[in-house]
């Protein structure tokens, strides 16, 4: 929006070409205002003319299709119910996610009807002016949606600070960043294919990511309309029927690459823009056709009313029928879309069988009015109330919390929205204005937002220091050794003590990313540490997923100790079997497999220069029966064993179903005990690695589980030390602590020396 910053300036002009026939706009002033009279404009004089002396004349009214600014515009009866409708859905769907699994169609909706009105405006602009004002066009933009978005965003970065624990700082904050200069969705997108950060909390702008994308479109349709014409004059055609195919061919570009990156990257897929820009075109192409009133298909009410009754429930089946699996936004995204476009071209049908009543009703306009605001509100109303309330809101809470989204938008709508929206005064009509206080809004919500962050990083840097220092000369009774089954000890001086602190758990993960395949690669990566072809020295392959990732700081510290060389082979969520994962991903499934393809005969070619192969992964993602699973991972196991190499299991670490580090923070003292787990919830899977190390020769199960629990019960914090840095992957902290032990355990397996 920064550019076009005058109106006076410079006017993009849409030249039409030869033999165009002029639009309404440009006939002579007498034939444009009595479309009635002869070429010379003259208008028969009625006979009679009656007037009523005590009615004044009606002033002129501006076209209806020109309303001036700071006046609101008509409103389309079929555009508000799918307003209304879209927010609904998004709402019940955060709501209630198990009552409407597929609500988030809500927001294609949304970005079908933006596509329709934006382009039709466009047009109108250009059929009417002959040109298209950018400043101004961006200006209107930011007065309609800046205000609102802006102070919802200022209200979060002050919650963020009162309400949220530290440890979620640091993401918040630079979520909140990218909602102020309307990146969210990059910025989610960039998280969705980092691993480490798929357990994140939602941020309370993560909704964002919708307006991000509109935003983005704002910016560029319009130059794709200047485009057209500039096309258009050159090879001399016309305006319109080149917009048409300009327009055409980007939206069908859009969507050719939304339906390869859902297959290859889904991921990310769902948020960038470029995989959305179809839904926002088809809206557009829709605004295309029924601009020309001489080519609208004739079809009679009943068919509109057929039509329009379909489309509305196209879209609530969609709702219904979508989940999370549903591959998005590639052909499932069809659904929402066609149907929307359905419902808009049929309009309000009349008859007795017509929608109109239900289009029309008080509580569809009401909602859709409010509908921008409580897109906005509703979200950071759902993510901060368990921090308020110190639970998660039962059913009347989240009725509750509904209401309040309510209330909150229409004093928006009415406080915020409409007097920015139509209100002369302060000059909010100037383009200059406007974009002048978007851009000094823009700084000052993302100065905000940069110093939180900056704070939450210094928070952890000094945090991490900490942790450096009690490594360095760690105190007795540290981390692993509290819980060391052959002599456990306790240190006085460690109570209370936890490091990393909760805030700090985001970034105490393993080093060496590069080792790291990640969620939808499938190259191996020989990473290797310590004189491999040393043959004095015992050469480890540390194979599996993330679990065996979170392992590997004890590895590398035996490595640096000169006990071992190390060559670590990590993928993703691919556990070493020849069964599939469970990922509920059919790429993420397919990258495993492919990785497993590579991995295996690496582990066979190498078995000569490889003393033992340990591996370990995540209980969860391996899918199957009990006796499925472990027949396939003995089958990847064997032709290791059968060369001679021996294959160490390492039992799987205690699974939960919140985040340790969270529960944490909200304590007011740290205990032993403090969010602690029964071992029975701990180790809710089955134990696949013991089954196949007892079913194949060679192969041996250590169980770490002592380390991890006692006395039926597995801690948060141990010896003073911070152990998860998520649901279930330990901290790099505690695994650093685990290197003697698990020395011990090789050699105790008969494996080192």
């Amino acid at each position: 929006m920064r550019g076009g910053a005058d109106t006076r300036g410079v006017v993009q002009r849409l030249h039409r070409s030869p033999g165009e026939p002029l639009p309404y706009r440009d006939l002579p002033r007498s034939a444009a205002a009595h479309p009635g009279t002869d070429p010379a404009g003259r208008r028969p004089r009625p006979r009679h003319r009656i007037r009523d002396r005590a009615c004044p004349p009606s002033p002129r009214r501006p076209p209806a299709h020109r309303p001036t600014d700071g006046q609101p515009r008509a409103l389309r009866g079929e555009i508000q119910a799918l307003r209304a409708l879209a927010v609904a859905l998004v709402v019940l769907f955060h709501l209630w996610p198990g009552r409407v699994p597929g609500g988030y169609v809500g927001v294609d909706v949304f970005f079908v009807i933006s596509g329709f009105l934006i382009t039709g405006h466009l047009l109108r602009e250009a059929e009417s002016t002959g040109g298209v004002r950018l400043g101004r066009f961006w200006a209107r933009r930011a007065r309609r949606l800046l205000p609102a978005a802006y102070l919802v965003v200022a209200v979060t970065v002050a919650a963020t600070l009162l309400v949220a624990p530290p440890a979620l700082w640091q993401q918040w904050f630079r979520e909140i960043l990218g909602a102020t200069l309307y990146a969210e969705n990059w910025v989610l997108a960039a998280d969705a294919v980092d691993y480490l950060a798929a357990e994140a909390d939602p941020s309370p702008v993560q909704h964002y990511w919708s307006l991000s994308t509109e935003e983005q479109f704002y910016l560029v349709w319009p130059l794709l309309v200047l485009a057209s014409a500039a096309v258009a004059v050159r090879v001399r055609r016309s305006t319109r029927a080149t917009t048409g195919v300009v327009l055409a061919t980007a939206t069908l570009a859009s969507f050719a690459y939304s339906l390869w990156l859902t297959v290859e990257n889904p991921a990310p897929a769902y948020f960038v823009t470029p995989t959305r820009a179809w839904q926002f075109g088809a809206g557009a192409l829709l605004a295309l056709l029924l601009a020309r009133p001489d080519r609208r298909p004739v079809l009679g009410d009943g068919v509109r009313t057929a039509v329009s009754w379909s489309g509305l429930t196209a879209i609530l089946a969609c709702a219904l029928l979508y989940d999370a699996g549903t591959p998005f936004p590639g052909t499932a995204a069809l659904g929402p879309v066609l149907a929307a476009a359905a419902v808009i071209w049929a309009g309000t049908p009349a008859g007795r069988l017509s929608p109109a009543p239900l289009l029309g009703w008080r509580p569809v306009r009401y909602t859709a009015g409010i509908s921008y605001s409580l897109y906005l509100w509703h979200w950071p109303v759902i993510v901060f109330a368990p921090f308020a309330l110190g639970h998660d809101p039962g059913l009347v809470e989240r009725v509750l919390l509904l209401a309040g989204a309510v209330l909150l938008s229409a004093l928006t709508k009415r406080y915020v929205e409409d007097p920015v929206r139509f209100a002369r005064r302060w000059d909010l009509h100037r383009t200059r204005r406007v974009l002048g206080l978007t851009a000094a809004s823009t700084v000052v919500l993302a100065l905000a937002a940069g110093c939180g962050l900056g704070v939450a990083k210094h928070r952890v840097a000094e945090q991490e220091q900490i942790a450096r220092q009690v490594a360095t000369d760690p105190p007795d009774c540290l981390g692993a050794a509290a819980m060391d089954p052959e002599d456990p000890c306790h240190n006085p001086d460690l109570d209370g003590l936890l490091v990393p602190a909760p805030e700090a758990t985001e970034d105490d993960v393993a080093e060496h990313p590069e080792c790291w395949v990640d969620v939808y690669e499938s190259d191996l990566r020989d990473c290797s540490f310590g004189p491999v072809d040393d043959p004095d020295v015992p050469h480890v392959a540390l194979v599996g997923d993330s679990h065996a990732r979170a392992m590997l700081p004890a590895f590398l510290e035996l490595a640096r100790q000169g006990r071992i060389s190390l060559t670590a082979h990590l993928k993703s969520g691919c556990a070493w079997t020849t069964g599939a994962v469970s990922t509920g991903d059919e790429k993420r499934a397919d990258t495993c497999e492919e990785w497993k393809g590579r991995l295996q005969p690496w582990l066979e070619e190498h078995t000569a220069d490889t003393d033992v192969v340990v591996t370990t992964a995540y209980l969860k993602m391996i899918s199957g029966d009990a006796d499925r699973k472990t027949g396939e991972m003995a089958a990847a196991w064997r032709p290791v064993t059968e060369a001679g190499v021996p294959v160490v299991a390492l039992s799987d670490n205690p699974w939960h179903d919140f985040q340790p580090s969270r529960c944490l923070e909200e304590e007011s003292s740290v205990r032993p005990d403090s969010c602690d787990v029964s071992t029975a919830e701990a180790f809710p899977f089955d134990d696949t690695f013991k089954a196949a190390a007892e079913a194949v020769d060679g192969a041996t199960y250590v169980d770490m589980t002592r380390y991890y629990c006692a006395d039926g019960r597995c801690p948060s914090v141990i010896g003073g030390v911070n152990v998860y840095r998520d649901s279930s992957h330990l901290t790099t902290t505690f695994t650093r602590t685990l290197t003697p032990y698990l020395l011990r355990e090789l050699r105790t397996a008969g494996v080192l020396e």
